[in-house]
């Protein structure tokens, strides 16, 4: 066996040895994980969504959901957070106890049948996934009291974080969703606490 050979198996071993160490950290993301913290409960609501339907928190009960604001006319961060939601709606798909709640900040502009076509192109599942409409006193409400993400009063402004719920509607953190460490962090926190159901 060749020196070259032998330097090869070396380096094979020293990235293994690696791979393996850094797979020891699970450790500290589990106990980050089993450490969540409890922020408030999340708040009651009773929106119309772009299917029509009625949907309140009391739907939610015993689901695992993130929260995040938005308005169709976005041309910013609202398409990326909504392609990041309808990602995690395919890796959730199997998940029966997952959801996902959008909430429009321009409720002036944000009409049922505009909300239907958006739905439509992010291939939003109903019962999954909701995009909600409320007045706009409410969804200002909602963002800054209910879920304590920022003022909603004027469109642009809104947050770029996901809420994440438990099944006891408890707040469990905030993820931006413009960084993609970040969401990673959600899926793990999301994988945890539907595990905490099983």
């Amino acid at each position: 066996m060749t020196k070259k050979h032998l330097s090869h198996i070396a380096m094979s071993l020293l990235v293994t040895a690696a791979l393996t160490a850094g797979g020891c950290q699970s450790d500290s993301g589990r106990a980050a994980l089993d450490n969540l913290p409890e922020i408030k409960l999340a708040p009651s609501f009773s929106s119309v969504n772009y299917d029509g339907r009625t949907v309140t928190d009391r739907d939610l009960d015993g689901k695992v959901y993130i929260v995040y604001f938005f308005f169709t006319s976005c041309g910013g961060p609202c398409p990326v957070m909504n392609s990041k939601a309808n990602v995690l709606q395919a890796e959730y798909t199997k998940e029966a106890d997952f959801r996902i709640v959008g909430f429009s900040v321009d409720p002036d502009n944000d009409s049922v049948e505009r909300l239907s076509r958006y739905a439509e192109r992010y291939h939003a599942k109903p019962g999954v996934w909701s995009m909600l409409r409320n007045d706009k006193a409410t969804v200002s409400g909602l963002a800054s009291e209910g879920f304590l993400m920022g003022d909603a009063d004027v469109p642009a402004m809104h947050s770029t974080r996901f809420a994440l719920v438990d099944r006891t509607g408890m707040i469990r953190g905030y993820y931006d969703g413009m960084d993609d460490a970040k969401v990673e962090e959600l899926r793990a926190a999301i994988d945890f606490l539907l595990g905490e159901g099983t």
